[in-house]
């Protein structure tokens, strides 16, 4: 019984892609099935279902699907994988990376506001279907972090001869997304007025919970900028100035804007405004868009350049205790033998930054054994530490290994106590809010 809903499903996908593509008549679809499909359906499919349910880290994270080509053939896929996983328990999917508000002139108060939330993901899943210029039909999907996408952290791909069908679809162009400043749609160098009355709009909302009458904004020329986000940064703080609630001020102020320009991903490129409050009652806020850009530009993540000489941002006096911006996740938690009588332990964090200024930490971790293999406190021996170390930028958040090697794991040794390989004060990072100290070495304001 098992064996004919396996094959049942497998012939359901089949149908699924073929019925998308309008290839087939419907008594042939199943039995003609392509080599892609086939592939994605007994290949990628089942492997992205039992990873994005199963494994700790993407089990329960959001998951948005997008298509990195305008083709037809690239939405199909999309389209099969959104029918496929979203269908499957433990797997969260996302609609839409942002939702896109009709902009009608600058409101002459920020209660005017249309603040409607943007729903959130935690992961990008990436369709990409291409005939190169030499060589086999191609696809590719990529599973990207958002908090850290420089590469890929996993990745199928297929490589073949399309059938007829998926050919003319891959041939089929698409009309491209209405930009709108999100992942899936980015701005482009000419869209500095819509990007700038997006981010403004996103900022002013940020901030609207904290207007009692009115707030001031001071706002430090940015320097060392490429003009296509400091004309957008600058567009932006004369639109937030026209609100009645807010104002643009030389000197003291509650909010100090800071202006930042980071590389998302090969030639996508975040723009961040992040208010840092002076004033302890005040909450920080922060608002993001995003630009594609084909030409290279010479912007790289970190402190901004001052005359030529790298300065850092100084947080200033009396902004509070950094542990209380620090958010830790535990992303994994895993054990792999060194041999006989020992294992190396790992645990994957995910260390986020909530604050407009860069924070500056180490976590030492005891790891051991439990004689008896007894997961019990009483039975735990320590054999050895391991520490993660570094600094987390304003507003990001980074993913880190902390690896303590060789504790000693016996499980089933001929003669002596069992002894299993484990960790102390895990709970340390699990409920990291209230027992940090547990495996706090500092988190301190990186100065």
């Amino acid at each position: 019984m098992r064996n004919h809903r396996y094959k049942h499903w497998l012939t359901t996908s089949y149908m699924a892609l073929a019925v998308l593509l309008g290839a087939l008549p419907a008594s042939l679809q199943a039995a003609q099935a392509s080599t892609f499909s086939r592939w994605l359906s007994r290949e990628a499919v089942p492997e992205l279902q039992h990873l994005l349910s199963q494994h700790p880290r993407y089990a329960g994270q959001r998951v948005q699907l997008t298509s990195t080509d305008n083709n037809a053939l690239s939405e199909a896929i999309v389209t099969v994988l959104k029918g496929n996983l979203a269908a499957h328990d433990g797997i969260t999917l996302t609609v839409s990376s942002q939702t896109l508000v009709p902009h009608q002139g600058v409101p002459g108060s920020i209660d005017e506001l249309n603040c409607q939330a943007s729903p959130a993901f935690d992961y990008l899943l990436q369709v990409s279907a291409i005939h190169p210029a030499a060589g086999q039909d191609q696809v590719v999907l990529e599973l990207l972090d958002v908090s850290d996408s420089a590469q890929p952290v996993r990745s199928w791909q297929w490589r073949g001869a399309f059938s007829s069908a998926e050919r003319r679809h891959l041939k089929n162009p698409t009309l491209a997304s209405t930009a709108n400043g999100s992942l899936n749609a980015p701005w482009s160098g000419g869209d500095v007025n819509a990007a700038a009355q997006s981010l403004s709009r996103e900022f002013a909302c940020a901030l609207r919970p904290q207007v009692e009458t009115r707030l001031t904004l001071r706002w430090p020329e940015p320097s060392s900028m490429p003009g296509l986000f400091a004309d957008t940064a600058n567009t932006s703080r004369h639109l937030l100035g026209s609100y009645r609630e807010l104002g643009i001020a030389a000197g003291e102020s509650n909010y100090t804007v800071d202006v930042r320009v980071q590389r998302f991903r090969k030639d996508v490129w975040q723009l961040w405004l992040i208010g840092t409050p002076q004033q302890t009652r005040l909450a920080p806020v922060q608002a993001v868009t995003y630009f594609k850009i084909s030409e290279q530009v010479s912007v790289l993540p970190g402190p901004v350049a001052v005359n030529n000489v790298a300065a850092k941002p100084v947080p200033p006096p009396g902004l509070g205790n950094a542990l209380d911006f620090l958010d830790v996740q535990i992303l994994d938690a895993t054990q792999t033998d060194t041999g006989r009588s020992s294992a190396d332990l790992q645990v994957t964090l995910r260390i986020g930054n909530r604050a407009a200024w860069p924070i500056e930490y180490s976590f030492t971790l005891s790891g051991g054994h439990f004689n008896h293999c007894v997961a019990r406190p009483g039975y735990y021996r320590h054999d050895r530490y391991g520490q993660v170390a570094g600094n987390v930028e304003a507003g990001a958040s980074v993913v880190r290994r902390l690896v303590i090697e060789r504790a000693q794991h016996r499980p089933t040794p001929l003669f002596g106590t069992r002894k299993c390989a484990g960790f102390r004060d895990l709970d340390g990072f699990e409920e990291f809010a209230s027992q940090g100290h547990k495996v706090t070495d500092f988190v301190r304001w990186d100065m």
